[in-house]
């Protein structure tokens, strides 16, 4: 009874971490339960971010996971921040619970990322700042900032945003000093976006969408940009 108990509280533990226990946890956090993370104290929330339910995040303790402000997860995403290396004379059974010879590297979501449900991210992945991944990908390798990108292993398929459009929503989201400059973007669809379409809109808000808006912020607690150094 007694080992039932302890393994209930362990399930416990890591399926309801508590906004307290994570590295830091920006303000207007939402957190979805249940979701699983082994070591909360190694990952890094920032404001205005939402992890849905069925969340895993497989980290031991020197393994950090950053996900920045803005970024929302759907239902079932994973992020497996090791791999395990085969070793002779150790089964699979202990290899993965012993984390020998494992090799181990960062997370890093970066601001304003849509991971579509079912998405699996794999050690050392970066995701740059506005992408979207399509649902059930498999993230292997960084991705570039505002890549569309979708499969197993993902790849891009779209842009998010042309560069005019990239400029006039970081106008809004960041303050200057946080702002991708036009040479950056440049080089960015130089890189990796020739051909490619574009996904989003730059479709003007009616006054009903405006309004629709302004009801979610007020209840989500949404924390507006600060676009200027205070």
């Amino acid at each position: 009874m007694f080992d039932k108990i302890k393994l209930f509280i362990h399930w416990l533990r890591i399926s309801f971490p508590l906004k307290r226990e994570l590295g830091h946890c920006g303000k207007n956090t939402i957190l979805l339960y249940p979701l699983r993370i082994y070591n909360p104290q190694s990952v890094f929330v920032e404001e205005n971010v939402k992890l849905s339910s069925g969340l895993h995040i497989l980290n031991s303790p020197n393994e950090k996971v950053i996900i920045k402000k803005y970024t929302v997860f759907a239902a079932n995403c994973t992020i497996c921040p090791n791999s395990h290396v085969s070793t002779v004379t150790v089964p699979q059974f202990l290899l993965g619970a012993s984390h020998v010879n494992d090799v181990s590297s960062d997370v890093i979501i970066n601001e304003d990322v849509w991971l579509g449900a079912g998405v699996t991210i794999l050690a050392g992945v970066h995701i740059g700042r506005g992408c979207i991944v399509g649902a059930g990908s498999l993230v292997t390798k960084s991705l570039p900032p505002y890549s569309v990108a979708v499969g197993s292993p993902a790849r891009i398929l779209k842009k998010k945003f042309s560069i005019e459009q990239i400029m006039q929503h970081e106008a809004y989201l960041y303050p200057d000093n946080e702002r991708f400059t036009e040479v950056y973007l440049k080089e960015l669809e130089e890189n990796y976006f020739v051909g490619k379409d574009v996904y989003g809109t730059a479709k003007g808000l009616d006054a009903d969408a405006l309004a629709r808006i302004d009801r979610i912020k007020n209840n989500i607690h949404f924390i507006e940009p600060i676009l200027e150094k205070e």
